[in-house]
């Protein structure tokens, strides 16, 4: 006899949970979806108080204290105004994304294409600019900086006062050593960059791609 209640238990057990368990399947997608957008949106909030953060300190310290390139500090300016206007359009793109009252299959199809688009331009974007900041910021520096205070910073041997400061440069040790570490900079950023945006936002999105495949099925 107990046997088979415990048989009559178990049978209502499975049908219950299979008359039950289509109809939460959508909503489940939707909470998943959901939480993977929210972690996108975490992410890019982190990124740009980081962003702000050293970009107002290193701008702050040029223009306060330093008193010399000050084209660096517009440069770093330019590159800060185009990191805000990226994250205004990704932000936004992340909101519609979550709105939990519109047909979420229907728009996170066509979103999530953008939302790679942007995720590609920002790996694009930041693998050509470290390396094109980089030579940028040795031109400033180079022009910018007095011969006197630069050759008081060079060994001896390569300070030769009698040039103009790109003759000084471009002559010595120095130049050869600023182009080496230029090359290895822009090849370790692409790998370096590869990984940062995989983490932050490359894993996110293909398990986002996962949950519409899964919605398209579960119709």
């Amino acid at each position: 006899m107990e046997l088979d209640s415990l048989k009559d238990i178990w049978k209502n057990l499975e049908e219950n949970d299979l008359r039950h368990s289509h109809e939460p399947i959508p909503g489940m997608l939707q909470k998943k979806s959901q939480s993977s957008i929210a972690r996108l949106k975490r992410n890019l909030n982190r990124e740009l108080a980081a962003v702000v953060i050293i970009y107002s300190l290193t701008i702050w310290y040029i223009i306060g204290y330093q008193q010399l390139y000050r084209e660096l500090a517009v440069l770093l300016l330019l590159i800060g105004v185009g990191f805000l206007f990226y994250y205004y359009r990704k932000n936004k793109l992340l909101k519609q994304m979550s709105c939990v009252a519109c047909e979420v299959k229907s728009n996170l199809k066509q979103q999530l294409v953008t939302l790679e688009k942007y995720v590609r331009f920002y790996f694009i974007a930041g693998t050509i600019l470290t390396p094109l900041t980089y030579f940028a910021a040795g031109l400033i520096i180079l022009f910018d900086t007095p011969a006197q205070q630069l050759n008081n910073h060079l060994p001896i041997e390569i300070a030769l006062s009698d040039l103009p400061v790109k003759n000084q440069i471009t002559n010595s040790r120095f130049f050869v050593l600023f182009i080496a570490i230029g090359i290895v900079l822009t090849v370790s950023i692409y790998f370096i960059n590869r990984w940062w945006i995989n983490k932050m936002y490359g894993q996110h999105v293909e398990k986002l791609k996962e949950l519409l495949n899964q919605m398209e099925e579960a119709d």
